[in-house]
């Protein structure tokens, strides 16, 4: 057997978090225009790596997600 070498790759830059520079300390379940970029067309979450947000403020996303399809504002999966 031979020995396959992985092809270099470098290293990405890390995204900047909107959140952390826009100053936010919540986020609110009730702002759609905020929540709509951060799920795709089936109405998953897009994941962190993705997005370029942090780990705090992925997850108040995550829950203020969860509160805007309780209530209605947002689809559950499809």
């Amino acid at each position: 057997m031979y020995n396959m070498e992985k092809p270099y790759r470098p290293r990405q830059e890390k995204k900047a978090c909107s959140f952390c520079e826009k100053n936010v300390r919540e986020v609110d379940y009730k702002d759609y225009p905020t929540l709509k970029p951060h799920v795709d067309y089936f109405g998953n979450i897009r994941n962190r790596s993705r997005t370029g947000i942090c780990l705090r403020h992925q997850k108040m996303l995550k829950t203020a997600i969860e509160r805007a399809r309780f209530m209605g504002m947002l689809a559950y999966r499809k």
